[in-house]
């Protein structure tokens, strides 16, 4: 019986023990791998909390599938409320606030919930919620089973052979609690009872040994847990990292060595250090000395050479890892690449910057034509100035109207360019006149400043089939762009060829040339160079990227080269050119038809809501011999249609009540306007605009400021239309006086 009794006891106290410390190191185990694994998603929901990404803060939590154990996940905002969330199954859905638990692991039954802060340096961004299975029952059962198994075999080979077992059971016993001793002490699970005999000792042992191979299971799926909780960090778009207590590097992922191009062991300890700017090494290493020390939350932006040569911005956060007592194990953190954020901040700095540029340059251009017009106004209004005063007066205000006009229009052009809207009025041209126009552009300026201009063109006659006035526009941007910046009595070159199937035209000067970081943005909208300030005629900065727009446009291409500030500059312009084409094709050769004799019969309606322009705009059209009559409402213009019975009016949009279109709808009702030919005439020109007025009844769309021989052929186009189609406008305005 003594012998049962001993056996009785060992086994028990053997089993007891075991899983005494099978159960509170799995305890311990698991809470540490709950707390791990709250820290490492801490971490990766920390961006997704700052910038309000509850898709990027769902993928974090959806992570947490791989972990069977785990029922449901949340991230609460700082006030309670739920932001993210996951459940393994619909009835195990995370609380709706947060759980009014004690921070930390809390088992209790047959659960295991952490409540964890988010926290950012001193400010907490959120709450982490996480419940999972912890299953105490089955451990037990396995184990008494086991344990069980072993006394029946052990009581039933004692009484069968008491004495001999008596005799044999020591060394036995003794292997198994060195095995125990040895596993307690090292927490090394490997350790086995050594098997001596087959009798029912050997199966005592086997079952102590299968007992142990289960505990060591259990180990390794812990391994396997914290490897998984690795992975879940290398699949997340940061790099990882883990460093012990001196701040020493241990750990790095796989994302953050691909991004520096470096091995566990290079970047380990301070040697990720060797691959920051050398602007930021004493800086970063100082803060995260001092960091290791005070124990504050890391957060620092600094720059790493990436495996691609060149710097990247890194934005660095982490937080120290403590233990019970409050000392600290390790810190955990991540790197994250911002450059393109960086580089984003930086372009959108850029084109603020040229935005200020514009809109004071653009004022600069505006104001530069005012103060003429002002002073040729004063001098037509003195009763002391002569004819030949007060004509100088109106050609210096036609000039700089001009010049506004120009302005605003390269302005549209650009705009429409690059929403894509512009489209080109192909023809066929001739080399020649194309060139020749565009010299004569920028003649005025070419000869103010006294230069040589030499042009070279093909003895054969090329024709192209482009827009002759954009084309032309485009070379006389080029060669005014020349004459603007060359000093006086400069060298300006113009050479035209055919090669490779394209037409190449060179434009070069001896002027202030370019340098080399100019180049790029060259052709940009609003770039001015430094160079070039000081020279009254800089421009807003757009002639260049129209250029290359309208030439884009035409499927050619445009590039600039130079040799350096003081050593001339040269544009390259290179457009298709395909089969010869005929030279009766050629647009000058079209006959385009005269413009007719419009008499004073014609009566010609005008409305504006700006009596200036209204007014003015009059003045003009009675000089071309129309009676004209002026309105400035809507109501004012249909109870003067009604009594003048015009044959066209010139409508603006923009009247204060009834707009132009509602006016020219109403038009279109009366006998008088049903045949009279009406112009919007309006500072909006978009296509939408456009067909708005087809739509309201408009025959022609024109955009302030009018050119008045322009309007006078478009006037004398859609008259001699009408006439042509009916019995004439007095016929009609007759028969509805009738």
């Amino acid at each position: 019986m003594l012998v049962v009794a001993t056996t009785t006891i060992a086994l028990l106290a053997a089993g007891a023990a075991l899983l005494f410390i099978e159960l509170r190191n799995n305890r311990a185990a698991l809470a540490d791998d709950f707390g791990t694994q709250a820290e490492i998603l801490s971490l990766a929901v920390q961006p997704a909390l700052s910038f309000q990404d509850v898709e990027g803060a769902e993928r974090n939590l959806d992570a947490l599938q791989a972990r069977a154990s785990i029922q449901a996940a949340a991230l609460y905002t700082p006030d309670g409320a739920l932001f993210a969330a996951y459940a393994r199954s619909a009835d195990a859905a995370a609380p709706a606030r947060v759980p009014a638990l004690q921070p930390g692991v809390q088992i209790a039954g047959g659960r295991i919930e952490l409540v964890k802060g988010v926290v950012q340096g001193s400010e907490l961004l959120g709450t982490i919620y996480l419940r999972a299975d912890y299953d105490v029952a089955g451990p037990v059962r396995a184990y008494l089973s086991v344990v069980g198994a072993a006394m029946l075999i052990g009581l039933i080979a004692a009484v069968l052979a008491s004495s001999w077992l008596q005799r044999a059971m020591s060394q036995p016993m003794k292997s198994m609690a060195d095995a125990a001793r040895q596993i307690v002490e090292k927490r090394d699970y490997s350790f086995r009872a050594v098997k001596t005999t087959d009798d029912e000792i050997g199966v005592v042992i086997d079952a102590f040994n299968d007992m142990l191979n289960e505990v060591e299971s259990r180990s390794r799926a812990l391994e396997t847990s914290e490897k998984l909780y690795r992975a879940i960090g290398e699949s997340i778009n940061y790099g990882v990292w883990i460093c012990d207590a001196e701040g020493q590097n241990i750990y790095v992922s796989d994302s953050l060595l691909q991004l520096i191009g470096m091995t566990h062991g290079e970047a380990a300890a301070f040697g990720w250090a060797k691959i920051l700017h050398p602007d930021d090494v004493e800086n970063t290493l100082a803060a995260w000395n001092t960091c290791v020390r005070t124990g504050n939350t890391w957060y620092r932006e600094h720059r790493m050479l990436g495996v691609d040569g060149k710097y990247h911005a890194i934005l660095a956060q982490g937080v120290p890892i403590r233990d019970e007592a409050g000392q600290i194990q390790r810190w955990a953190g991540i790197n994250l690449d911002i450059s393109r954020l960086k580089n984003t901040e930086r372009a959108l700095l850029e084109a603020d910057r040229r935005k200020d540029e514009f809109l004071a340059t653009l004022a600069h251009e505006l104001r530069n034509p005012l103060a003429p017009i002002r002073n040729a106004v004063h001098i037509l209004d003195s009763e002391a100035a002569d004819g030949t005063q007060r004509k100088w007066g109106r050609e210096v205000i036609a000039r700089q109207v001009h010049r506004m006009s120009l302005l605003l229009d390269d302005l549209l052009d650009v705009s429409r360019i690059t929403r894509g809207q512009f489209e080109l009025k192909r023809d066929y041209v001739g080399l020649k006149s194309l060139i020749s126009v565009a010299v004569e552009t920028a003649r005025p300026l070419i000869d103010y400043k006294k230069h040589r201009l030499l042009v070279d063109l093909p003895e054969e006659a090329i024709v192209l089939e482009a827009d002759p006035l954009r084309l032309s526009q485009v070379v006389g941007n080029l060669l005014t762009n020349a004459a603007k910046y060359t000093d006086p009595e400069g060298l300006i070159e113009l050479h035209a060829r055919i090669e490779n199937a394209e037409l190449v035209i060179e434009i070069r000067d001896n002027g202030i040339g370019l340098a080399e970081g100019a180049i790029p943005g060259l052709f940009m909208m609003f770039s001015q160079l430094n160079s070039a300030i000081d020279r009254a005629e800089g421009g807003l900065g757009i002639g260049l990227a129209l250029v290359k727009g309208l030439v884009t446009l035409h499927g050619g291409r445009v590039e600039a080269r130079s040799e350096g500030l003081g050593r001339g500059s040269q544009f390259i312009v290179r457009l298709p050119y395909g089969a010869p084409v005929p030279s009766n094709a050629l647009a000058g050769d079209r006959n385009t038809g005269g413009t007719p004799d419009i008499g004073k019969r014609v009566r010609i309606l005008v409305v504006d809501d700006n009596r200036d322009a209204a007014e003015s705009l009059g003045k003009v059209l009675e000089l071309s011999g129309y009676s004209v009559s002026i309105g400035f409402t809507g109501p004012q213009a249909l109870e003067l249609g009604a009594r003048d019975l015009p044959h066209a009016a010139i409508v603006d949009i923009g009247l204060p009540g009834m707009s132009g279109y509602e006016v020219a709808r109403r038009m279109r009702l009366e006998a008088w306007g049903r045949n009279a030919t009406l112009i919007a005439l309006t500072g909006w020109g978009q296509d939408a605009d456009k067909h708005a007025a087809r739509a309201a009844g408009f025959d022609e769309h024109l955009t302030k400021p009018v050119d008045p021989d322009y309007l006078s052929r478009v006037l004398a186009r859609f008259l001699k239309q009408n006439s042509d189609n009916s019995t004439g406008a007095s016929d009609v305005a007759d028969s509805a006086r009738a």
